[in-house]
């Protein structure tokens, strides 16, 4: 069995000396960085940071964008003020109902078949399926409804893919686009 010498168990520290030890390291490092502060300068004249020095300590800088940072921080507040008012006047507004909008009330099925002028039965029937083909006339009343199959209206030719070759019809206008081919049987 192998010893190992480092012991990693963090959650066998209590909190203080967690603290303890990330302060410890924060400071280390902090030192190793001013220890560094020459080669970091040097670094950062031949990057341009002297730019940075004379904006924002020769010019005062610091102070604009404290001053900045202040606007913007009003005008968060402000917008906080205004959402947190207003959903505080929603809750007054609100509270306790079920609904924030009024319903209308269910409409019987004579009704609806009254103003279709379809037969109640018929349309309680409707209802319960899932798919209908419904014919209306120009007017938009029910002439015919159909359940499961697509029907067969005045005129109207089932086509299919397969039947419906487009290579019948001519790209340059000498074919007649709407004589397509008849399914087998018409």
């Amino acid at each position: 069995m192998k010893d190992n010498l480092i012991i990693d168990k963090p959650e066998a520290q209590q909190r203080s000396q967690r603290i303890a030890q990330g302060l410890l390291t924060v400071g280390f490092w902090f030192l190793f960085l001013s220890l560094l502060r020459p080669l970091l300068a040097l670094i950062g004249w031949l990057v341009g940071i002297h730019l940075f020095t004379h904006e924002m300590i020769e010019q005062n800088g610091g102070w604009v964008l404290i001053e900045t940072l202040r606007n913007y921080g009003l005008v968060v507040l402000l917008m906080a003020v205004v959402l947190r008012s207003w959903a505080w006047y929603n809750h007054r507004r609100f509270a306790g109902k079920d609904q924030r909008r009024r319903t209308m009330a269910p409409i019987s099925l004579e009704v609806i078949a009254r103003y279709h002028q379809v037969d109640p039965s018929a349309l309680a029937l409707w209802q319960k399926d899932r798919r209908l083909f419904v014919r209306h006339n120009a007017q938009g009343q029910v002439l015919e409804v159909q359940a499961s199959e697509p029907p067969l209206w005045d005129g109207a030719i089932p086509v299919t893919l397969a039947q419906h070759a487009l290579s019948s019809l001519s790209v340059d206008g000498e074919g007649d686009p709407t004589s397509l081919p008849l399914p087998p049987g018409s």
